[in-house]
């Protein structure tokens, strides 16, 4: 049996990118870090889309968002720990957070 707020792993996508389930809150997910067991969720860019599209692909989004759901049947995760697929360069990075803000 869980503790009474115990998190539950949810979707990960890198060492430290990752959601949980708060089972005590219902439909309720926050950010955490399968590395440190703690909801500080970090990583470079690719690992979020990684999760990202894991979530999209959830069969619960296809209940509460099935046309996103289906979107991205077709695209492949993958599974990262350490490595990117592609990391953002600083004159990327720079041109989309042109005076360092969001």
């Amino acid at each position: 049996m869980r503790g009474e707020y115990e998190e539950v792993p949810a979707i990960t996508a890198g060492k430290r990118c990752g959601v949980q389930w708060a089972p005590w809150m219902d439909d309720f997910f926050t950010s955490w870090s399968p590395r440190n067991s703690n909801s500080n969720a970090e990583g470079p860019w690719d690992h979020w889309v990684d999760l990202a599209v894991k979530i999209l692909q959830d069969p619960m989004t296809a209940i509460v968002r099935p046309d996103a759901h289906r979107a991205v049947q077709d695209v492949q995760t993958c599974n990262f720990y350490d490595e990117a697929h592609r990391h953002l360069t600083e004159t990327e990075l720079n041109e989309r957070f042109p005076d360092g803000s969001g």
